[in-house]
């Protein structure tokens, strides 16, 4: 590890960014443990008040974790710090143009990871949610299983950073697909059509057909945003 004696203004910043470099240059790893609270005052020429509040912020973003009589150590599992930093991010962006492009390389991509690797536990989720869609049921039950058909999807590309970027902005996801499917049902067809492109990424997914299922779901988030702006415009 590389720590060098910290400047005097804004002390616990300049400990938080030698830690993070740390981090990039591979010195701390997953599971790494710091040196002591004590240890880090005497290297980088710092008051323990200072070392407490660098530290203490990098455990309210998940960074590390301290365990009582242990020490402080880089977290093992860093989904949480993922999801919690990007969610908060994407929610104050709020830019629905951009959020919709994110969502369509994301999912596209997912789509055609998920039916190259054609695994039969995450085909069977899948299939779980899209027999919970259709005509038949109420728009609740619609909404949440198109919500989970949509995360279950990702979940079957077995890429764990992939889902724990979806799964950050899933919260985005998830609100933009209630609302979405709100203004959309006010035209009732469009609930089958939404039924039928489900199941053509689904069926191109089980059947591993990764050019279809990637096209399927850009078609299906293209027809979602094109139907938005005409119904804009309407008003």
């Amino acid at each position: 590890m590389d720590f060098k004696p910290v400047k005097s203004e804004r002390v616990f910043e300049n400990i938080i960014e030698q830690i993070k470099d740390n981090i990039y240059k591979g010195s701390l790893s997953k599971g790494s443990k710091l040196p002591s609270e004590r240890d880090l005052s005497n290297i980088l020429c710092a008051s323990r008040a200072s070392i407490r509040e660098a530290l203490s912020a990098l455990e309210i973003l998940g960074i590390l974790e301290t365990k009582p009589g242990g020490g402080t150590y880089i977290v093992n599992n860093v989904s949480h710090a993922i999801i919690e930093t990007m969610s908060l991010a994407l929610a104050l962006e709020n830019d629905e143009t951009e959020f919709i492009e994110l969502r369509k390389i994301l999912e596209s991509e997912s789509a055609y990871i998920a039916s190259q690797k054609h695994d039969d536990e995450s085909i069977l989720e899948m299939k779980k949610y899209f027999d919970m869609m259709g005509i038949k049921f109420d728009e609740e039950q619609n909404t949440y299983a198109d919500k989970n058909f949509h995360r279950a999807l990702c979940r079957a590309t077995k890429n764990r950073l992939l889902y724990d970027i979806v799964e950050a902005v899933s919260i985005g996801i998830d609100n933009y697909i209630v609302n979405s499917r709100r203004r959309l049902m006010e035209d009732p067809k469009n609930l089958e059509i939404l039924y039928n492109q489900h199941k053509n990424i689904y069926e191109s997914i089980k059947e591993g057909k990764a050019d279809d299922a990637r096209r399927y779901v850009i078609e299906h988030i293209n027809f979602v945003q094109e139907k938005l702006k005409e119904l804009k415009y309407e008003k």
